[in-house]
């Protein structure tokens, strides 16, 4: 009798446990067929390519209750690169896959928001997001991905070594901090290693109205450049028959040079297809505030739905780089391919 309690003690348990916390496996798979063309030099190539509409991967994520409205989190995300498993598929050398190079977290969300430790998007990731959200989808075919950086080097999205906040919404407002730690001793040599992230974030976001403002500060003695400085301004509005995004940034370092950016774009759903429009320029200033370079880029694309997990796109950038002064250029690239891409 006593064994059969102990048994039924058991099953209870793990039961209440099961109901308790959840862990999921999920991923994506994204694989094209295009075309890279270097218009400078008229150099060009076919290729099979992962990642161009979305980042293909493979991820892990679970909760656990805890009671009382708190809960723990975790999530390890990891790049796969289905196009060459295991090497560059650029020169065929081996490579590594690093377990969670996206997203390695562990945290607690509960009435206070949510805390973060780990590698992770900055806060200031949020914002840029937003601003390309319409831009084809933020993805590869996105111009602001070969056209922001002029002068100054674009943000780092994610970072190591990371402490995150989010808090929770009040009549639509939140706000993010998130804290990437150089790790470095006092006495180090700047010079070396460490790189130390800083990014605050405000959002408001009611029915189709979302806007959101940032700042991101990344502080490393690496590349001649101890310190660089993003702002950035962001909106989106979903008009139903078509969905805006648009957003300003500014890159400024230490010597005051600065680029000053800008994109937008245009999202309109016919049915099961999503036809997008996209343009981002950029000009970089010294700090006399004289232009110094320029870029500038517009991309078009759409997908199509085969399913909820399923969908095949079809994109075409076009985006150049060039001296102010002189005119002269010194980037001007064209992208197009079509794939597909499917969810699990």
């Amino acid at each position: 009798m006593k064994k059969h309690l102990i048994a039924l003690g058991v099953t209870a348990l793990a039961g209440a446990a099961a109901a308790q916390s959840n862990v999921s496996v999920y991923g994506r798979l994204d694989l094209s067929v295009g075309s890279e063309k270097n218009q400078l030099t008229n150099a060009s190539k076919s290729v099979v390519s992962s990642g161009l509409l979305t980042t293909s991967r493979l991820g892990f994520r679970g909760t656990e209750d805890l009671g009382g409205g708190l809960k723990a989190i975790f999530q390890i995300e990891t790049t796969l690169d289905p196009d060459a498993p295991g090497t560059n598929s650029q020169s065929g050398a081996a490579r590594a896959t690093t377990l969670g190079d996206r997203t390695a977290i562990v945290g607690l969300t509960g009435g206070f928001g949510t805390v973060k430790l780990g590698r992770t998007d900055t806060s200031f990731d949020d914002i840029r997001d937003l601003a390309v959200s319409s831009s084809l989808w933020d993805s590869e075919f996105t111009p602001t991905k070969n056209v922001y950086g002029t002068g100054r080097s674009d943000y780092s999205s994610r970072a190591s070594n990371q402490v995150r906040y989010e808090s929770p919404s009040f009549a639509g407002f939140t706000v993010g901090l998130s804290y990437a730690f150089d790790e470095e001793a006092v006495n180090a040599d700047p010079t070396k290693n460490g790189v130390k992230v800083t990014a605050l974030n405000a959002r408001y976001k009611v029915g189709a109205l979302d806007l959101g403002v940032a700042t991101q500060k990344q502080e490393t003695y690496l590349n001649g450049n101890p310190e660089i400085k993003y702002t950035a301004l962001s909106g989106a509005y979903n008009f139903g028959v078509t969905r805006l995004s648009a957003g300003y940034q500014q890159a400024k370092d230490a010597t005051n040079t600065k680029d000053n950016e800008y994109s937008i774009g245009v999202n309109v759903p016919l049915d099961k297809f999503n036809i997008s429009v996209g343009y981002a320029s950029s000009k970089a200033k010294n700090a006399a505030g004289a232009t110094t370079a320029k870029g500038s880029g517009f991309a078009v694309g759409a997908t199509y739905s085969l399913s909820k997990r399923t969908s095949l796109y079809a994109g075409w950038r076009d985006t150049s780089r060039k001296n102010a002064v002189t005119g002269v250029k010194s980037a001007d690239e064209r992208l197009y391919a079509a794939g597909i891409r499917h969810d699990f």
